[in-house]
């Protein structure tokens, strides 16, 4: 995780390794969050600079709970039915007997 400076209790500053190519923009928009308290998220601009490099300038704008911040940033979600059904394997209680015979083989 990149450390991030703080200008003040709202700004900060942050220098990022960003090996993605933009084509030609300079900046874009982004987002980050802390995983430490107070677990405040912003959305920054990202300034492309040479090498693969970046620096994000933002202002705190949220703040989330614990559970929330660490679940946002492990990227977890929530899964239905229509996840299963997107060439998954069926949830348990829609396996048939037919479906089931593959496990023992």
């Amino acid at each position: 995780m990149p450390k991030v400076h703080n200008i003040g209790k709202q700004h900060f500053v942050q220098y990022i390794d960003f090996p993605v190519k933009w084509g030609w923009k300079l900046a874009v928009t982004g987002w980050t969050q802390e995983i430490d308290e107070p677990f405040r998220t912003a959305t920054p601009i990202i300034v492309r600079l040479p090498f693969h490099k970046a620096v994000a300038f933002g202002k705190w704008t949220g703040q989330l709970d614990e559970e929330q911040a660490l679940s946002a940033a492990t990227g977890m979600r929530v899964l239905k039915d229509e996840d299963f059904e997107e060439g998954w394997t069926a949830p348990a209680y829609k396996v048939t007997e037919e479906d089931s015979w593959d496990i023992y083989t």
